[in-house]
């Protein structure tokens, strides 16, 4: 099986170096990736005892920060260090990293590079962000010795169906894991379903509801005199957009605009690297824009422009604690959705489209408690973010709703590290 794994994934990769070539993401740790790790990373496993942590991205590092603390405390003498696939990933890592503690780019799921990995970082234990299922590593981990433990687990409907179509190889791959810690019920069910051993399986909830996200009014107030809002001023964030999106934005924007003088759009796109082709499709639209870096050195970047491209990563989530009213991305196509719960942490009322599948869960209990609004469509949406300018006390009543949702269901870094404690 792991012969004809191979194969496949060799021949994939083959039709993907056009695609590495084209966007320029092969400087982005072609070394590592290919299995050749640092004198530095070398030395810091020939040393000590590692915990392995992979997150396959931005979002999936950033859910396991909290988690990093409790884990060097628990595991006094160990030393953590971070696998990620991608650049923001990378970055992420990095600005997390203690003294003897390393990042780098996972290496191309092939047995032989893979093999030669492990012998070099010899984990004692294996942590695996959501459900990241790379059949050679997992193999080669576990037959290493190392512990695997999978955390804040997720089994999206999409995935379980895929999944499913392989069961007998995906349940091999998940009796290899000492622990399975699901995000939720329905999670946990499907990863039984697919075979995972269900003495193992133990939901803890989803790490995302633990990132501390504390808005303060000296916060709100600072950013929004930082990009020239002033106080009557409404602001609505479009977070995370993705492309076919922004058109569906700027139709609700122009018509809400002649009816509300004072509003003001902040586009935060997804890729960063889209900001000029939103900037070039505002001009094209008739809009005057501003691109604005909360990193920037500049101790103001105010614009009296209508519209905001947010151009930096990972300030998107500061960026909410300034804003008004929130549309939440990836959700009008078919692209299962980003983060809503950082709006929600910052008490926003949030709006989303249809297509949410990626934080299904999350989606229900915002749903469930007043905290969020589902549109259909570009008239749906102008129609939510009239309905919430219109009213100041739903609008407030349901950014309560939203943070109230986040409060309840935080705790998930705790009850993650004590079954890992309870099943080492």
């Amino acid at each position: 099986m792991r012969i004809l794994y191979n194969i496949a994934f060799f021949i994939f990769g083959i039709f993907y170096l056009p695609y590495l070539v084209v966007t320029r993401r092969y400087r982005y740790g072609l070394k590592e990736k290919l299995g050749f790790l640092s004198k530095e990373l070398k030395s810091i496993c020939a040393k000590n005892k590692i915990i392995w942590i992979h997150a396959v991205s931005l979002g999936e590092m950033k859910a396991i920060g909290p988690l990093t603390p409790l884990l060097r405390k628990a595991f006094p003498g160990r030393k953590l260090i971070f696998s990620t696939i991608t650049n923001t990933g990378y970055n992420a890592a990095a600005r997390m990293l203690e003294e003897e503690e390393a990042a780098f780019y996972l290496p191309f799921d092939l047995s032989f590079i893979v093999n030669k990995v492990v012998d070099i970082v010899k984990p004692e234990i294996f942590i695996s962000m959501e459900a990241e299922l790379w059949p050679n590593l997992i193999e080669s981990v576990y037959a290493g010795g190392a512990k695997l433990v999978m955390v804040n687990g997720r089994i999206s409907p999409r995935s379980y169906s895929r999944h499913k179509k392989a069961r007998f190889f995906i349940s091999n791959l998940l009796k290899k894991f000492s622990i399975l810690l699901m995000q939720s019920e329905s999670d946990a069910k499907r990863i039984k379903e697919l075979g995972a051993p269900g003495e193992r399986v133990f939901v803890t909830g989803n790490l995302k509801f633990d990132l501390g996200l504390k808005a303060s009014e000296g916060d709100r107030d600072r950013l929004r005199k930082k990009i020239g809002l002033e106080e009557k001023e409404m602001l609505l964030i479009c977070g995370s957009t993705s492309k076919g999106e922004e058109n569906v934005i700027l139709d609700c924007f122009k018509t809400l605009k002649n009816e509300y003088a004072d509003l003001r759009l902040l586009i935060a796109p997804r890729h960063i690297e889209r900001a000029a082709e939103i900037e070039r499709l505002l001009t094209k639209n008739g809009f005057n824009s501003a691109k604005i870096s909360l990193l920037s050195r500049q101790t103001s970047v105010i614009s009296r422009q209508p519209i905001f491209i947010l151009d930096t990563i990972g300030e998107l989530r500061s960026m909410y604690s300034a804003g008004d009213i929130v549309f939440v991305g990836g959700s009008l196509i078919k692209r299962g959705g980003q983060n809503p719960i950082e709006p929600a942490s910052f008490a926003k009322p949030i709006i989303f489209g249809k297509y949410t599948y990626n934080f299904q869960d999350v989606i229900r209990m915002l749903l469930e408690n007043n905290a969020g609004i589902e549109i259909q469509d570009g008239p749906g949406l102008y129609k939510a973010i009239k309905g919430l300018l219109n009213d100041p006390e739903k609008r407030n009543q349901m950014g309560y709703n939203a943070k109230v949702v986040v409060d309840k269901n935080s705790g998930s870094c705790q009850r993650t590290i004590e079954q890992i404690l309870s099943n080492s």
